[in-house]
């Protein structure tokens, strides 16, 4: 069997990738031992990948076939993981990267893989981090086992990130639900879609290289709140905000950045055409969010973000803007 490292795997994406994986290859994972899996065929490995002795005892006298990094968000990262492991007998490497690392600034959605990277991202130094760590691993890994996966908005089960389970708990409550006006498009891809292109990529079945990977379409924001809708069985109360004039980003409010943030996806299409349905993924997510419900709280910034908006719009009877 061969050796398969996950470097986070214990929690969202990484947990997905090693359920995927774990009846296929001899499976280890690496974090700092907060969550455990307590699988009995994976193999649990405890370190700060931040701290080079660290790593280096805890994958001492290991030869890994495969490593995937999920959890990798700088050169830094990158860097003590490479002086910790044997590359000689390293055959695959595939790096979890972003959407994020395109020159929005310069570019026009959908962005290509061999398009620029870089510019002023509104994602700032996770940006900057994540082409930077790119780009390491480019110099440092064998192009013939390097992969490098650019996905764009992840959701799912165990998403600990308030996205749909921020729209799930405000249409719960009957929140206002305030979409800025642009109402840009946005594309995503399903945690477990994701975790079985990176199984097809460690079994051969996808060529090394860069690659974008998410749904063939990218809905408007407030379609998404729409299928949001639809998997609850009830309606959201959207009113659509000009962020200019009420001076509040959008960010603030919102879920996502008001950018068209898609990918073109026809490379990795030529040789996986895995999608789960939106509303079928936002169902399974609307399931684990209703056995975690009561750990998901909006930040007390965010809610007074809130009250001011409803303030403004306190007249408002209208999906209107102002």
């Amino acid at each position: 069997m061969k050796k398969l490292l996950i470097m986070g795997g214990s929690y969202f994406i990484g947990k997905r990738v090693v359920n995927a994986c774990k009846d296929t290859f001899e499976t280890y994972v690496l974090n700092r031992g907060n969550k455990p899996l307590k699988y009995s065929n994976v193999i649990e490995l405890k370190a700060d990948r931040n701290i080079l002795d660290e790593m280096k005892q805890a994958l001492n006298g290991i030869d890994f076939d495969f490593i995937v990094d999920v959890s990798g968000l700088n050169k830094a990262h990158e860097e003590i993981l490479v002086q910790s492991i044997n590359l000689k007998k390293l055959k695959k490497f595939i790096f979890i990267s972003s959407s994020a690392v395109y020159n929005i600034e310069v570019l026009k959605a959908p962005f290509k893989e061999d398009e620029e990277l870089g510019g002023k991202s509104p994602f700032a130094d996770y940006a900057r981090n994540k082409i930077e760590a790119e780009s390491y691993l480019t110099q440092t890994i064998d192009p013939k086992s390097l992969f490098m996966l650019r996905p764009p908005v992840v959701y799912g089960e165990e998403n600990y990130v308030l996205r749909e389970r921020l729209i799930f708990k405000m249409i719960e409550e009957d929140m206002n639900i305030y979409i800025p006006k642009t109402n840009n498009q946005i594309q995503f891809v399903y945690a477990n879609d994701l975790a079985l292109q990176i199984k097809d990529a460690l079994l051969g079945k996808i060529n090394p290289g860069i690659y974008n990977v998410g749904t063939l379409k990218a809905p408007h924001f407030d379609e998404w709140v729409h299928l949001c809708e639809r998997v609850l069985g009830k309606k959201a109360n959207i009113i659509f905000v000009d962020t200019k004039k009420v001076q509040i980003e959008a960010r603030q409010f919102f879920p996502f950045f008001d950018y068209d943030n898609i990918l073109d996806v026809t490379k990795i299409r030529n040789y996986s055409d895995i999608e789960t349905p939106m509303e079928l993924g936002l169902q399974n997510a609307y399931r684990d969010y209703k056995e975690n419900r009561d750990f998901v709280i909006i930040p007390e910034k965010m809610m007074h973000i809130f009250d001011e908006l409803n303030v403004i719009f306190s007249n408002s009877t209208k999906k209107e803007t102002i």
